[in-house]
């Protein structure tokens, strides 16, 4: 376990560098959170002008400390944190915390401050949290550390809460004896200058504290390497995402179809997925999802079984299940037979099983005892509203009674007092959820993290293939100048990779005129460097049967130049392939998250279809399927209304060559096959290629 960032949460002494006297300060309140919540171990203020702050003795300065520090909490002025931070160095101290703000958050000349910092932290081999922002959290009992100024007492879990915004730590901290969540450890990353998520992901993975980790992030710092401790199979615990920032403007376009129908948000999601990582929406279902990992064990399946006492929450329920792919169990005859004896005769026994308002403690735990054992059930939803004459607080713990290794989630909607006599009183302390609709969500959430993790661990020697050095980039493999690569070029790289490129011959306008051994039909495009996209300015001519329409052809493609401004380079001349289907495979390279692969229906009209899967160049056959079968094109070239299926095998191939070359060249910063063409004989040609070098 790296020691650096243990210490932020297991330090032995802790040293805060600007505590003070002066109450609602941060310096104060800091100290008074720390000391308060009750930790355990050495505490050593400085402030040269006090003498003792809430008991602790005081130092004038760092230098005047003679025991070891393990983490060092600075709050001082933004003025003097480099100093600080330079007083501690000296101390040959390794774990910083800059609460502090006014850095990079501010402008250039915070941020010339924050990367003086940490050229500093670097050189010195210490790690920095923050700045700007609010500290850690360690609830476990022998540390009992909140080192942050949200007086909130957290109680202990397993959970780990990694959020990127200060602002809503704190909210969901003031919150917590509303919401019940617990965790273990919590951190504010604050500007992300040092540590960030990359780190805690890697801590956590083998901190036997934490079961479960969560992420609050506004940007990834570098999302590839976020995604290769999953794709290495080095993550074997949950890891669930709260991603903002969904529409706020995505990655620049690029200047090729793959570009134009990519954005940021569209690359976080599809990377996420693919690896197994769980998305939410929101901070509700964040924790509700964690709740559900910390305390019961995965479904089995997608069959839920719904039990309830008022018919709304149940439609409710039955709507989120639904919407998250999940389905009504069918319960058995035996089942239903066994509800009978228990179910009021005004009630149902079929699935949602009614039980009325009129259902006791006893009665709910016999009915969910029932649907559970029913082999025709993964999963069980509870759903209790109080009426006058029912208390919620047996009904809660009864149904926590029945032994079953399937996940019982129970929904309450009671008097606002219960939820202070359960918290007090129960036995259980297993989490009760507020709103119909969020069971199906954890649920669902369980499901999809189980079998994600099947399917990676199934196909984990592929993805080693691609890490282990077969598919690993080859410096200076090829030597191409920047920009797009002339088509010679483009042959090279696409016979190197399998890439089926049709047979094409790039002459001048002079060359066509003079040449008569042409084969036809064919195909003739104006080529010039900075022409995107041909067909807007119909430079491509399809089906030429003569050298008579070959030269008009290539008359009307100059001109149609012209009228543009350009001139035409070359003429790409090609065998004319009668065509049944028109795909895309498209690749470029994400600012953070690396190489993403793109596939689906192609040809001019690519940006206004939009129908199109990206992932993660990383891919394994189970990735490339899930991407072909995903697009409408891909259901068509599997085959429909009695036609033959195209060779998917070979389309396969070719994806994931493509992907291979991406992958291996850092230079490649887009690409498109666009049309990659399916022939009438169901063979496929690689028409039209653009590839772009940096």
């Amino acid at each position: 376990m790296n020691s650096e960032i243990k210490n932020f949460f297991y330090p032995r002494s802790i040293c805060i560098v600007g505590a003070s006297t002066k109450e609602k300060s941060i310096g104060y309140e800091l100290l008074h959170t720390i000391s308060n919540y009750g930790y355990k171990g050495m505490i050593l203020p400085v402030n040269p002008k006090a003498e003792s702050v809430l008991g602790y003795k005081c130092y004038r300065s760092i230098e005047e400390i003679k025991d070891n520090i393990d983490l060092a909490i600075i709050v001082v002025p933004k003025q003097f944190a480099e100093d600080s931070v330079d007083e501690l160095l000296k101390k040959n101290v390794k774990s910083i915390l800059l609460i502090t703000a006014g850095f990079k958050e501010i402008g250039k000349d915070g941020e010339e401050v924050e990367n003086r910092i940490v050229e500093k932290i670097k050189s010195a081999g210490a790690r920095l949290v923050g700045p700007n922002c609010m500290g850690v959290i360690n609830t476990l009992p022998e540390i009992k550390l909140n080192a942050t100024f949200v007086a909130e007492k957290p109680e202990t879990g397993s959970t780990g809460f990694f959020s990127q915004s200060g602002a809503l730590g704190a909210a969901v901290l003031n919150s917590l004896r509303e919401t019940d969540v617990k965790f273990a450890h919590f951190i504010s990353a604050g500007n992300k200058a040092d540590i960030n998520e990359n780190d805690l992901l890697r801590f956590w993975q083998v901190d036997q504290n934490i079961k479960t980790l969560t992420f609050y992030l506004e940007s990834f710092v570098n999302g590839e390497n976020f995604l290769l401790p999953f794709i290495k199979g080095e993550i074997t615990k949950p890891v669930i995402i709260l991603k903002a920032g969904k529409t706020s403007g995505g990655m620049k376009a690029a200047s090729s179809h793959t570009g134009a129908l990519s954005s940021m948000d569209k690359v976080v999601d599809a990377s996420l997925k693919q690896f197994g990582i769980v998305r939410v929406n929101n901070i509700d279902e964040m924790f509700n999802t964690a709740k559900g990992f910390e305390n019961f064990s995965p479904p089995k399946g997608r069959r839920v079984a719904v039990v309830t006492n008022a018919g709304g929450p149940a439609i409710l329920t039955v709507d989120s299940l639904e919407k998250e792919n999940l389905e009504l169990a069918e319960l058995s005859e035996d089942t239903k037979k066994k509800l009978r004896t228990v179910v009021h005769p005004e009630g149902s026994v079929n699935n949602p099983v009614d039980l009325l308002p009129g259902a006791n403690a006893e009665t709910y735990k016999k009915v969910n005892e029932f649907v559970a054992a029913d082999e025709n059930v993964d999963a069980v939803i509870s759903i209790f509203v109080e009426p006058v004459m029912v208390q919620p607080f047996d009904v809660v713990e009864s149904v926590y009674d029945v032994k079953t290794d399937k996940p019982i989630l129970q929904v309450y909607m009671p008097l606002p007092e219960f939820w202070d006599t359960y918290r007090r009183d129960s036995k259980k302390h297993l989490p009760v959820f507020r709103n119909p609709e969020d069971p199906a969500e954890v649920l669902s959430n369980m499901i999809y993290y189980s079998e994600s993790k099947a399917l990676m661990d199934k196909h984990r020697k592929e993805y080693g293939k691609i890490l282990t050095g077969e598919n690993q980039f080859v410096e200076n493999k090829y030597i191409f100048g920047k920009g797009f690569l002339k088509q010679n070029e483009i042959d090279i790289i696409c016979k190197d990779y399998g890439i089926p490129i049709i047979k094409n011959e790039l002459l001048k306008y002079d060359e066509i005129r003079n040449l008569n051994n042409f084969i036809y039909p064919l195909v003739i495009k104006g080529i010039n460097k900075d022409v995107i996209h041909k067909s807007e300015l119909n430079a491509v001519k399809l089906n030429i049967q003569n050298k008579d329409e070959l030269l008009k052809a290539s008359d009307e493609i100059k001109n149609n130049f012209t009228k543009y401004s350009f001139e035409v380079e070359d003429f790409l001349v090609q065998p004319y392939i009668k065509l049944k289907h028109e795909v895309l495979i498209g690749g470029f390279r994400d600012p953070s998250f690396g190489p993403v692969i793109m596939f689906g229906t192609g040809g001019k009209y690519v940006e206004v279809i939009c129908d199109t899967a990206i992932k993660s160049a990383y891919l394994s056959d189970n990735d490339i399927d899930e991407m072909i079968n995903s697009t409408v094109i891909g259901k068509i070239l599997n085959g429909v209304r009695g036609e033959s299926p195209c060779d998917i095998k070979k389309l396969k191939e070719i994806i994931k060559s493509s992907a291979q070359m991406l992958i291996e060249n850092n230079n490649i910063s887009e690409f498109d096959l666009n049309p990659l063409i399916i022939s009438e004989d169901n063979s496929i040609h690689a028409v039209d290629i653009r590839i772009k070098w940096e």
